[in-house]
């Protein structure tokens, strides 16, 4: 016989059905969240987080995730999604009162805790991460359904409530000892990455300043700490890795670092360096963003946005979009592209990315903790 006044215990009634969904989309969103998690703190090389997470500006993952509470006691808080979906899940295949109880209180725990931390990061964060927006609709739509078909009371049996703090003790233990693992790694990354970038010849910062800034800390580049010259190609992958590097440590280190970009296309059509037009796109790209220096940081993050769109057809679309005319002709704009690559000769350029930072050359991409890690040594040697 039906009873109307519970959610999991008449089968699969519409509410149920759309309960079960909820619960598989709430472990769903808090597994990818917790992936991306361990990927921000512990990247691989190359890596620089997840694109469906990193949307700019006021829709962003890293804020949540690299907030004080992204983790409890080193443990992700999307883990805890991942339970409360489980307790969907496991009340609907083994159906009971005392688990529906148990349920319900931590449903609606569970979205007090969501409607806290959509206001901390509304009012602290000054941002939404996307995904945990996702968890949080998904955690009201739960408490809603439990508002509205369950009339038990909200209680957690001593039963089921052990049953899943053991489900979440024994996993927390193996992540908790997984991530104090990773962390001495990292550490020990480190300090072997800063060691290395000491021993590296000095020689110095490039003879002439970039017109084309990235980040500004301070009025003249050569009296920033920090001075990190980029050689790069828009039409490289790791080039576009380091791109976004660039913005995480510009908000790291603010008005002590200053960033500038210096164009090296590995294209024959504007660098005689190379030898073919290794990158096709690359010289035209170039171009563009080098033609309107107020606009270059802007153009340059767009590019390589749309790195996998570049083509010579886009990139004439995009002088227009930007509202620029004559890039592609322009005497001057290519003399200026042909200075930067000039100024790889100080240093025998020979790949793109190449990073010179406070005047010893670093070939290639370093994970960003461990750059962050170099440059806070940086610092501190020179006491700022």
């Amino acid at each position: 016989m039906e009873n109307k006044n519970r959610l999991t215990l008449n089968g699969l009634t519409t509410a149920n059905i759309i309960y079960i969904a909820v619960s598989l989309a709430m472990i769903g969103v808090s597994l990818y969240l917790t992936k991306h998690f361990y990927n921000t703190h512990f990247p691989m090389p190359g890596m620089t987080g997840d694109s469906l997470c990193n949307a700019d500006g006021f829709w962003g993952c890293d804020k949540a995730t690299l907030s004080s509470l992204g983790s409890l006691f080193n443990i992700p808080t999307a883990f805890f999604g991942i339970i409360i979906g489980l307790m969907g899940i496991f009340g609907n295949v083994f159906p009971s009162e005392r688990s529906e109880k148990t349920a319900k209180f931590f449903v609606y725990l569970n979205f007090v805790g969501c409607v806290g931390l959509f206001l901390f990061s509304l009012i602290v964060l000054k941002g939404l991460c996307p995904f945990c927006t996702i968890y949080y609709t998904l955690s009201g739509i739960a408490a809603f359904l439990f508002f509205k078909y369950s009339k038990v009371n909200a209680f957690p049996e001593i039963k089921p409530t052990a049953i899943y703090a053991l489900m979440t003790i024994i996993p927390v233990f193996f992540m908790y000892s997984y991530f104090t693992d990773k962390m001495r790694t990292q550490s020990s990354l480190s300090v072997q990455y800063t060691a290395q970038y000491f021993t590296l010849n000095e020689m110095g910062d490039p003879a002439k300043e970039s017109p084309y800034k990235i980040h500004e800390g301070s009025n003249s580049f050569s009296d920033s700490p920090l001075r990190l010259t980029v050689f790069s190609d828009f039409e490289c992958p790791f080039c576009q890795s380091v791109s976004d590097q660039m913005h995480d440590l510009a908000n790291e280190f603010k008005d002590r670092i200053s960033i500038q970009y210096m164009f090296y296309p590995l294209d024959n059509a504007c660098n005689p360096n190379i030898k073919g037009a290794f990158h096709k796109f690359a010289c035209k790209a170039a171009y563009l963003a080098a033609c309107d220096k107020n606009k270059f940081a802007e153009i340059h993050d767009f590019l390589f946005k749309r790195q996998d769109q570049l083509s010579f057809e886009n990139i004439s679309k995009w002088e227009k979009d930007f509202g620029l005319t004559g890039c592609f002709d322009n005497k001057q704009v290519q003399e200026e592209i042909m200075q930067t690559i000039n100024a790889g000769e100080q240093f025998a350029l020979k790949s793109t990315p190449t990073l010179i930072l406070n005047g010893r050359k670093i070939e290639g991409t370093i994970p960003t903790i461990h750059l962050k890690a170099i440059m806070k040594e940086i610092l501190e040697k020179l006491n700022k």
